[in-house]
């Protein structure tokens, strides 16, 4: 195969990924593109390479993180074998071992095999490259399940000079600590190994139309009612969907984790939460952006394996789904402690925005904002971890059209402002306008500890763009 069709991995919208981001708002700019085959041809390139070298995944970061303006651009999409699986047993986890390139769908599809075994959570979107994910501090949702970096239990990194280097929990827990959420400034990941559980089912209930201002007074008690909670709104601002929101319970059957960190037994909404609206959703919703040629849906309440009840773009059998229409991403974290409020802050900023239809409505409308998610992360000790104590990560999809860039560009710090008294820190994959210092006062000793690192690896700064 092509370079390009490799790197697409003959995936509709993704032919440019050599080129630009999935969203199309970065480019790379790079002089020389090198797909390696091998581990030791990746030694050979990452050696020779002209800086700034940078590694590609999907695509999938909105921030400039992959940028290499007249250097180099690597993919590791031919470096996605399983290299070593230990299957979980009773009352110990498993490890599954993949090299730099593998998505977590292909890992799931692996682990479906069989009921094999399961990963504790998911990204939205599995496409994804688990380097490139666990390097933005990418995460899924759960008050008790920390990104999806804290799940490495071991690293191995080529340096800029082409030499390799693995750091493990067992021998260098807390350089693994420093370097899972690295930005790519550490090299290029030739291998990782991730904890595997046992296979599990998810009962998902998603409740539609529910009035939003019920479910943000109710969030802090909603999300010890479940094992994972997703709240969505298209309804802080003007649209067909203002003033109300749609609620995802998933109950974690049978857990995996010891019984004080699981959520009591599933239970319908109270009506006093529901109001006149709100409704448990059984009928199929159109899948996250579904390709318009193609178009998938899913059934939003039922059991279903863990792959599929924990993504958007997973079926039962851990294929993925059509995904060619696109969004543009923001998201930023606050403890999870000033919930309620940094809401209201959000909603009070957004509030004269247009919002496009939700799911749920038979008016298709387009606006400055498609909607926001809500999501709990444990915090986690990681140097560069966006959510270094227990956050709620507040996730905004823009309207990816040209015609409102400058309006959503304008929106971006809008929410920065009223985020800043909550202490807010940005997803490291997607949109932001803090400067350097506002981002080394939030980091603090973590980010000198990582530049620290950085050196280590890296003196001259080949991976630096």
């Amino acid at each position: 195969m092509t370079d390009t069709a490799d790197v697409s991995r003959g995936c509709r919208g993704y032919e440019e990924n050599h080129v630009q981001n999935w969203c199309g708002n970065i480019s790379f700019g790079s002089k020389q593109k090198f797909v390696p085959s091998t581990v030791e041809e990746l030694q050979q390139v990452v050696r020779d390479a002209a800086p700034p070298l940078r590694v590609i995944g999907r695509g999938h970061s909105f921030s400039p993180v992959a940028e290499c303006a007249g250097g180099t651009l690597v993919s590791l999409a031919r470096l996605n074998l399983v290299l070593d699986f230990q299957p979980p047993s009773d009352g110990s986890v498993g490890s599954i071992t993949v090299q730099g390139g593998t998505t977590y769908s292909e890992i799931a599809k692996y682990l479906a095999v069989g009921r094999r075994g399961a990963l504790r959570n998911l990204p939205s979107c599995p496409q994804f490259t688990v380097a490139g994910a666990i390097a933005t501090g990418t995460h899924g949702s759960g008050v008790h399940i920390p990104n999806l970096a804290a799940d490495v239990s071991m690293i191995e990194f080529v340096r800029a000079d082409g030499t390799l280097v693995r750091y493990s929990r067992e021998t260098d827990a807390a350089t693994l600590e420093g370097c899972r959420v690295h930005l790519g400034c550490l090299g290029v990941i030739s291998e990782l190994r991730l904890d595997v559980v046992p296979f599990f089912e998810v009962d998902a209930r998603t409740y539609a139309d529910v009035p939003l201002e019920a479910a943000v007074r109710a969030l802090p008690e909603l999300w010890t009612r479940c094992d994972s909670l997703s709240v969505w709104t298209s309804g802080f601002g003007r649209g067909p969907g203002s003033g109300s929101c749609w609620i995802t319970l998933r109950h974690f059957l049978p857990h995996w984790a010891p019984p004080e960190l699981r959520a009591p037994p599933a239970a319908p909404l109270e009506a006093a939460l529901l109001g006149e609206s709100g409704h448990l959703l059984e009928r199929p919703m159109g899948r996250y952006c579904s390709d318009v040629d193609a178009p998938t849906t899913y059934s939003p309440t039922r059991r279903e394996p863990w792959h599929s009840a924990l993504s958007l773009t997973l079926d039962d059998q851990a294929e993925e789904t059509s995904m060619a229409v696109v969004d543009l991403q923001a998201e930023f974290f606050v403890p999870l402690e000033r919930a309620t409020e940094a809401l209201r802050a959000v909603w009070a900023a957004s509030a004269g925005w247009a919002f496009g239809s939700p799911p749920t409505s038979a008016e298709r409308v387009k606006g400055l904002v498609d909607a926001m998610e809500f999501r709990q992360v444990k915090g986690d000790k990681a140097w560069l971890s966006p959510a270094p104590v227990d956050s709620l990560g507040i996730h905004v999809s823009f309207n990816a059209d040209l015609a409102v860039r400058d309006e959503v560009m304008a929106a971006v710090p809008a929410l920065e402002a009223a985020l800043a008294p909550f202490g807010a820190r940005f997803h490291w994959g997607k949109l932001s306008c803090l400067r350097a210092a506002r981002v080394a006062e939030l980091y603090g000793e973590g980010l000198e500890q990582f530049r620290s690192l950085c050196d280590d690896h890296d003196r001259e700064g080949k991976f630096r763009n």
